[in-house]
Order: structure tokens, then C-alpha cells, then sequence
């Protein structure tokens, strides 16, 4: 039996972020710039969890993490 999709908490910590937006080309579907091209997070569920992970780990600034939202436990980048 296949197991659902865990539901993820994707945080972005903008004394971080550096704007150069690795994020948004490897999981377009789930972060974006915002005015201050710094990354959002516009849709947790927008890409796979292999893209989001990849994300968050070519994120240079180390800015991104990834948890599950029910267990809190971390994902490693």
C-alpha cells in the first residue's frame, strides 16, 4: 500500500535569504520572489518532496527548512 505524501512545513528565514533564487528553479511550484527577492513559500504541496529537498539544500544561504507538519521532525537538506 502506497503512503500518502507527508504534508510539509517549509520555512524561509529571510535574515538569510540572499535572493538568488536556486529555490524557485528547482521547486517553482512551491517558492517565488517576493518584491524584496527574497523567497516565499506560495505552495507547500507545489512540487515533489525530492524538489523541495533539492531546493533547499542548493540554497546557498542555507535559508530554507523543511518539516513534517504533523511530526515535526526535520528533513536533512
Amino acid at each position: 500500500m502506497k503512503r500518502p505524501p507527508p504534508q510539509l512545513h517549509i520555512e524561509v528565514d529571510h535574515d538569510r535569504c540572499v535572493g538568488n533564487a536556486m529555490c524557485v528553479d528547482f521547486a517553482p511550484g512551491v517558492f517565488e520572489l517576493n518584491p524584496r527577492r527574497q523567497a516565499e513559500v506560495v505552495d507547500p504541496e507545489g512540487d515533489t518532496l525530492e524538489d523541495i529537498l533539492v531546493a533547499a539544500g542548493n540554497c546557498p544561504a542555507t535559508a530554507i527548512s523543511v518539516s513534517d507538519a504533523v511530526t515535526g521532525d526535520a528533513y536533512e537538506v
